[in-house]
């Protein structure tokens, strides 16, 4: 029980940030960086295949785990690493399944992570993360080619309807948690 009590200080710890913004922006990078390896699982009991292609999808977890390190040395714009990694990870799955597998659905958390996670004072950061992201996402979305990971019409739409349901999903929590957070920062900057 020591053990565990002594690994959850040290994950609170390292998410941590005077920044209420920030320290939930971790926060919500380790939840995500948490599930990824349960994303292969998701995608085999949706299509019902499975394939060692499944393990692409987890290349992105050490940046993800880097957020809030990252975050610390560059407390500026170090939020929006969260949420650019989440768009290029969007990007190479939507290369890995194909584009009608719903996985450019993501795209929708991103934007509202980078947005909600961002204060005024660095609406250029913000404002160059959103132009690189359309950039993105205008020069490779119907440009993916055929899938790595090819799955018929059926096995599509399964995965289609789970990539929605957890990028809405995961919409709702980052609003939730960032809400109070931007409560708080308004107090402490005032």
């Amino acid at each position: 029980m020591a053990d565990f009590e002594a690994l959850w200080r040290r994950v609170r710890d390292y998410v941590a940030a005077p920044d209420p913004l920030t320290a939930t922006s971790n926060r919500l990078a380790l939840i995500l960086a948490s599930n990824q390896p349960f994303y292969p699982f998701y995608v085999s009991w949706s299509t019902g295949d499975a394939s060692p292609l499944l393990a692409l999808t987890l290349l992105s977890t050490p940046f993800f785990l880097a957020s809030p390190w990252v975050a610390r040395r560059l407390p500026d714009v170090g939020r929006l690493w969260f949420p650019a990694v989440g768009a290029a990870n969007t990007f190479f799955c939507a290369f890995v399944f194909g584009q009608r597998s719903g996985i450019e659905f993501f795209l929708a958390p991103c934007l509202i992570i980078a947005a909600l996670s961002c204060r005024r004072a660095h609406i250029r950061a913000l404002a160059g993360y959103v132009a690189a992201f359309l950039g993105g996402y205008l020069l490779l979305h119907g440009n993916y080619g055929s899938p790595l990971y090819p799955l018929d019409a059926r096995q599509q739409d399964a995965l289609g309807s789970l990539n929605f349901y957890s990028a809405m999903s995961l919409s709702v929590i980052a609003v939730w948690m960032f809400l109070p957070a931007r409560q708080d920062s308004l107090r402490i900057t005032r």
